[in-house]
This record gives C-alpha cells, structure tokens and sequence, in this order.
C-alpha cells in the first residue's frame, strides 16, 4: 500500500501519521538518512525486537538487557544492527537489501505499526515487501518478504539471511562460547 505525502497528518518532510493514525508512514532516501533513527519495539512477555526506519534491528528472548540474541549499539549516529537480509540477481549478480541499510538504495516507504512494521521499494525491476512481526504467543520473530517481478523475462534471485549473535548480555562476553556450524542436511 504506497501512501503519497498528501494522504498523511502531520507530514514532516520524513513522514507523517495515515488518516486513521494507526501507521507511522515515512518516505527514505537510503542516500539521506533521517535526523535521528526512528524506531518501532515490537514486544511482549516472552520476546521481542525494535527496527528502525533504515532496517537495524535488535531482537531479544524474555528479557532484553540479559538475553539479546543480536546486538544493540543504541548509537543514533550509525544505527548499526546485528541483523540483515540481503537479494541477488544471480544473473547478473547484482546484491540489494529490502530495506535501506546495510545495501539499500534509492526511495522506500516504511511503515511503522502496532506490532509491525513494513519496507516497502521498487528496485532492479523487483517490488519488495518485508513485513517484520512477532508471532503473538510464543518468542518468534517474523520476517515475511514479498517479491515481485516487474518485468518481461524470468529472473533467479537468492535470499541470504545475516545474524551477528550475542546470546547473552554482551557480545564480547559471549562470542567466545558461540560456536556455528552446518547441520548435515541443511544444505
């Protein structure tokens, strides 16, 4: 759903409030950042995750200063994250993220809600949509992406998830006790 900057309250430049003021509707340049990072937290009892207008998320289990699961800079300057998804063109190998960091370019529309938020682009003749959510009884982040192909030929496109854990309260603390690995049959 595109909502131009005359359908919403309140416009600031950035964004502004949709007509019945359930969304917070903003308009990114990934090239000009906002003032300051403006964030939505999605929680509850059991889990939980915040996500700023540029894509950086942190997400935590129960408790989010002793069980992050990927890290929290809480710097407004570079809005940094722990997590990321990345598209690409296997044909020609070009590589984009569905939000505006880490490899985002161009304008997206982002939509912060209650209990969701939404990045929405039109890019290399793809639409995207990624919709980040909590399932709403147990600590499950979801992240659900749309992809669309505008275009006249076929094309092949891979998604590749990145996750800095920290799975603890400190990542220095605990990366020396996090070890990954392929599980047989995964691949």
């Amino acid at each position: 759903m595109e909502l131009s900057t005359d359908q919403l309250i309140l416009w600031n430049g950035y964004g502004g409030f949709s007509q019945d003021g359930r969304e917070y509707v903003m308009h990114i340049d990934a090239q000009k950042p906002t003032p300051a990072p403006w964030s939505n937290v999605i929680a509850h009892d059991q889990g939980g995750f915040l996500v700023s207008e540029r894509g950086a998320s942190m997400t935590w289990a129960e408790n989010s200063r002793e069980n992050r699961l990927t890290p929290w800079s809480n710097d407004p300057v570079s809005d940094g994250s722990g997590e990321a998804i990345y598209l690409r063109d296997e044909a020609s190998g070009a590589v984009w993220s569905p939000t505006p960091e880490p490899a985002g370019s161009g304008q997206f529309q982002v939509r912060h809600g209650f209990g969701y938020s939404v990045f929405s682009q039109q890019r290399n003749g793809i639409n995207t949509e990624l919709t980040l959510s909590l399932a709403p009884d147990v600590a499950v982040k979801l992240l659900i992406l749309k992809l669309e192909n505008t275009g006249a030929s076929q094309r092949q496109l891979s998604v590749s998830m990145y996750v800095e854990w920290v799975l603890g309260v400190l990542r220095e603390t605990m990366s020396p006790y996090i070890i990954t690995s392929l599980a047989e049959g995964d691949h």
